[in-house]
């Protein structure tokens, strides 16, 4: 990570984000990122987040290296970079990366929000609320690869949990999983569905500079501890319902953080490097954890009627394809697509 803020509570990261991204002395889109909360010669600047940060609660962003304690890990074997929050383990790394990332983290957010203007639950010690900004080329952010970036935050995200469940020694308290592996799937186009329920939503935003380098907001919410009580909706889920021996929160939330911030940064670099051969090795792993493939769904548009059919497949540009019930198909790229339950197999 290029540099990081930890609050306690803010109005929502991706607005923080947006504004100090919007409003900074720098030209260039990489060092609008870099320097975000304060370049290497400032441990500590906040200031820029003025008015989006709640009265009377406090941020940090420092600039201190982590040493690494996963076992078999040696500090060699990862990119060097500056870590913030106490406790925070950096993930192993590759080395070289072309992409800057930093990083917004709050226990509460009191305006957060999600994908067509939806709110996000939360309260404090209970959901991981952070919101990433990194520096890609402008063409990568509106041309048509651009679709692939909420799937490709989204392989991240689950990427970067798996490693830390199984870092902790967490164990799914559904036996059957146990045996079966991991049951974390991405529903398109953005978010991260446990056992048939929604985990995670993904939020991405583009902040853009100029025609070369812009800046892109990646946002994520993810119930932790969230009681069954409290959950939004019967299709949704919390982390500690799902998994058992679950570290605490403090340690969940930093070790979460650190790792999707690796995986991130892997996968958006080896995008920026790498182009079409990378998008096609991404594609086939999203396709092969999808939630929504090979299943019935019901596309709500943003203009018109709901229609029903079968999720055939994620197309090059990101679309979804979907065979209607009267045999035609349609290219979804935009409004909502809910996964109907499986009635036959008493799945949802």
């Amino acid at each position: 990570m290029s540099s990081i803020t930890v609050l306690d509570t803010v109005d929502s990261t991706n607005t923080l984000l947006a504004h100090a991204l919007e409003t900074s002395p720098y030209s260039d889109a990489r060092q609008r990122v870099e320097k975000l909360f304060g370049d290497s010669g400032s441990a500590t600047d906040v200031g820029n987040t003025k008015g989006f940060v709640v009265p009377g609660t406090k941020g940090k962003a420092e600039d201190t290296p982590r040493k690494n304690t996963r076992k078999g890990i040696t500090t060699a074997t990862r990119n060097e970079g500056r870590v913030a929050s106490k406790g925070i383990r950096r993930w192993p790394g590759t080395g070289h990366c072309n992409v800057p990332l930093s990083v917004a983290v709050s226990d509460v957010q009191v305006r957060c929000r999600g994908r067509l203007d939806r709110t996000w639950v939360n309260q404090a010690g209970q959901s991981l609320l952070s919101s990433w900004a990194v520096a890609l080329p402008t063409p990568l952010t509106t041309g048509s690869r651009s679709g692939w970036l909420p799937m490709i935050s989204g392989l991240a995200v689950i990427d970067g949990l798996e490693d830390v469940l199984a870092y902790h020694g967490c164990r799914p308290l559904d036996a059957d999983r146990t045996r079966t592996g991991s049951d974390l799937a991405l529903k398109w186009p953005n978010d991260i569905f446990c056992g048939g329920c929604k985990l995670a939503g993904i939020l991405c935003e583009l902040v853009t500079v100029d025609q070369e380098w812009s800046a892109v907001i990646i946002g994520v919410g993810m119930n932790l501890f969230l009681p069954e009580d409290h959950l939004p909706t019967d299709l949704a889920t919390s982390l500690h319902l799902r998994y058992g021996q679950l570290p605490e929160y403090g340690m969940l939330r930093d070790d979460l953080v650190d790792a999707i911030s690796w995986y991130l940064s892997l996968y958006l670099n080896d995008l920026v490097d790498r182009a079409d051969p990378a998008l096609d090795d991404l594609r086939s792993r999203i396709g092969g954890m999808s939630w929504t493939v090979g299943r019935q769904v019901e596309v709500r548009p943003v203009a018109g009627d709901p229609v029903r059919g079968k999720a055939l497949a994620i197309n090059p540009d990101a679309s979804l394809k979907v065979e209607l019930e009267d045999g035609s198909s349609i290219t979804v790229t935009t409004g909502d697509v809910g996964v109907l339950p499986d009635v036959s197999s008493g799945t949802r």
